[in-house]
C-alpha cells in the first residue's frame, strides 16, 4: 500500500506537515536528522490495522516550513509537535524517535507526560548541549561539513553507507540514500542546531513511561554501549541490541523491527485506548 499522502497544517505561523493513517491509539513517528516521514514506510502498512500512524516532517523537511532560529532545539520542536498533536485531538500517545528524533520525543515528554503512554528510543544520539563549548562547537561544525560543497543528493549517497550495517542490501543503501537526499538543506541545517543543543541524558531519569531502546551494533552513530546507557538510564526500560544493523532499523530490517514495537505496545498500548482522543 502506497505511503499517505502528506498533509499541512499552519503551526505558530508556519506550515507543518505530516502523514497519518488508521484508528486506534495514537502512535507518533519522530525521524531523525537522516530522515523525514517517509522514513516510517513499513510502520504505516503494519500498525495502521489497530493504530492512529502520525508521522511528521519535522520544520525543515518534506513540505514543513523552518523555524526561527531560536526554536531550533528539541523543545522548541517538541512544542510545534504538541501543537500538531492537539489539532489532531491526541490526548495519549506513543511514541517512537529515531535518533535525533529521541531527544524531541523527550523533551515531549517533559512539557507534556501525560501525553506520552510510552517511549520506544530507536538508535537514541544524546545530543551535544552537555559537552564543553569546543567539543560542542567542532562536533557542529563536523555536521555542517559534511554537507558542504556538495548537493544533499551528493551527501545522501555518501552517507547512506556509512550509517548502514553489514546486512543493508542495495536496494536498502538506495532507499536511505533517496530519503537524505530529499531534505532540504535548511532543514538539516536547523536540524543540526538541534542536535548541537540537545541533552538527552540530563531528561532521562525523569522520563517514567515505559521504553524501548534499540541499538544496532554496526551502529558508527550511536554505538551499542552508549544506547545500554540511555537504556540503564531510563526508570523503566526494556533495551535490545541487533547484529548487522546500523543506524536505521527500521529500513534496514523493516520485520524484525515491527515485530518489536508491536511486542512493546502490546504489553503498554491496551489502557491507553479508551482516553487516546478529545
Amino acid at each position: 500500500m502506497p505511503m499517505p499522502d502528506p498533509r499541512t497544517v499552519p503551526i505558530r505561523g508556519r506550515s507543518l506537515a505530516w502523514r497519518e493513517r488508521g484508528e486506534g491509539a495514537a502512535l507518533v513517528l519522530i525521524h531523525g536528522i537522516g530522515g523525514s516521514s517517509e522514513s516510517w514506510a513499513p510502520l504505516f502498512d503494519r500498525f495502521s490495522r489497530g493504530y492512529r500512524v502520525i508521522a511528521w516532517d519535522a520544520p525543515g523537511y518534506g513540505d514543513s516550513e523552518t523555524v526561527p532560529a531560536g526554536d531550533c532545539t528539541a523543545e522548541g520542536y517538541a512544542a510545534r509537535l504538541a501543537s500538531l498533536l492537539d489539532m489532531r485531538g491526541v490526548t495519549t500517545a506513543h511514541l517512537v524517535g529515531h535518533s535525533i528524533g529521541a531527544p524531541i520525543a523527550a523533551a515531549l515528554w517533559q512539557a507534556r507526560a501525560s501525553l506520552v503512554a510510552s517511549l520506544a528510543l530507536v538508535h537514541p544520539v544524546a545530543g551535544f548541549g552537555a559537552l564543553e563549548d569546543a567539543h560542542r562547537a567542532e562536533l557542529r561544525a563536523a555536521r555542517l561539513g559534511d554537507i558542504a560543497g556538495r548537493s544533499m543528493g551528493e551527501f545522501g549517497v555518501l552517507r547512506a553507507p556509512q550509517i548502514l550495517g553489514g546486512r543493508a542490501d542495495a536496494a536498502v543503501t538506495a532507499e536511505v540514500a533517496r530519503i537524505i537526499g530529499r531534505i532540504p538543506e535548511t532543514g538539516y541545517r536547523a536540524m543540526v542546531e538541534v542536535m548541537a543543543a540537545a541533552n538527552l541524558a540530563a531528561a532521562l531519569p525523569g522520563l517514567a513511561s515505559p521504553a524501548l531502546v534499540i541499538a544496532g551494533e554496526d551502529d558508527p552513530v550511536a554505538p551499542t554501549e552508549a544506547c545500554r546507557a540511555i537504556a540503564a538510564a531510563l526508570p523503566d526500560a526494556e533495551f535490545d541490541a541487533y547484529v548487522g544493523i546500523g543506524h536505521y532499523m527500521p529500513l534496514e530490517d523493516a520485520p524484525a523491527f515491527t515485530a518489536r514495537l508491536e511486542k512493546f505496545l502490546g504489553r503498554h498500548g491496551d489502557a491507553t485506548r479508551s482516553a487516546t482522543y478529545l
